[in-house]
């Protein structure tokens, strides 16, 4: 039987942020990493949903504990860092999936709050968490894994403030793998096309017509189809394991040929 990409990773601990929502990529990650034996500490904001996605990944055998909160905050990155280490001992990658736009429209419209704010949201929880993980001891063979976005690779108009902060992570990510490679941790970022998720489902529902609105997502693509969150947690998975040994700073593109 062929050996699995992440053979090897039995007994390595993983934080995951923003993988409450199922599906989503960060539950899907979480469930990937589990299946290839990590311990997952997961994270997200709603407690009900978050307890509901801790119980999905332990009825699958997974190694599981949570912490509900704002992954931007010192305070929430701080305890799923004790976390890891209090439960399971170690830390070893951290995947970043918290993100999102405060703003939808024109540069024309935009508001410089509504920017600021959007990029806050997109770049500062990395690094928060990042921070607590190096206090807490991630070392040599860790990896960070963050999920930006195809729309900085072909965007339109009205997601500005979300092109922007996007862009701001990959390059956030290319300085981290600068300053955290000496010390053994590789960084590297994953930009997603259009993956079917409950966000894309709000997004989607806010049009007029609903039904034409997802004919219009899917015929953009390429393949013919959406995203799948799992898909993404594969490329995740090789982010972490020892497959990608050699890769830092690096932005990945999967996004079904969106940008072709």
């Amino acid at each position: 039987m062929a050996e699995s990409m992440g053979a090897g990773m039995k007994g390595r601990v993983a934080i995951v942020t923003g993988a409450s929502q199922n599906p989503s990529i960060g539950l899907a990650t979480a469930m990937r990493l589990a299946r290839d034996g990590v311990s997952v500490v997961i994270n997200g904001r709603d407690a009900f949903a978050l307890a509901d996605a801790e119980a999905l990944l332990r009825g699958a055998g997974a190694a599981v504990t949570s912490v509900e909160g704002d992954a931007a905050e010192a305070s929430v990155c701080g305890e799923l860092a004790r976390r890891a280490h209090d439960e399971f001992g170690r830390i070893d990658y951290l995947v970043n999936t918290v993100g999102g736009t405060r703003f939808v429209g024109s540069a024309r419209e935009m508001s410089r709050e509504a920017l600021s704010s959007t990029i806050d949201l997109n770049t500062w929880p990395p690094i928060a968490l990042v921070q607590a993980a190096l206090a807490a001891g991630i070392g040599c063979g860790g990896a960070v894994v963050n999920i930006s976005s195809g729309t900085v690779h072909k965007t339109t108009p009205i997601m500005i403030a979300y092109a922007a902060a996007k862009a701001g992570l990959e390059g956030l990510t290319r300085a981290m793998a600068a300053e955290l490679g000496p010390k053994g941790v590789l960084c590297n970022a994953i930009a997603p096309g259009t993956v079917q998720s409950p966000s894309l489902d709000d997004r989607i529902n806010a049009f007029d017509d609903p039904v034409q609105a997802r004919k219009d997502f899917i015929a953009r693509q390429p393949l013919g189809r959406l995203g799948e969150a799992r898909e993404i947690a594969a490329l995740a998975l090789y982010l972490a394991s020892d497959e990608s040994a050699y890769t830092t700073g690096s932005i990945m593109v999967a996004d079904g040929g969106l940008t072709l």
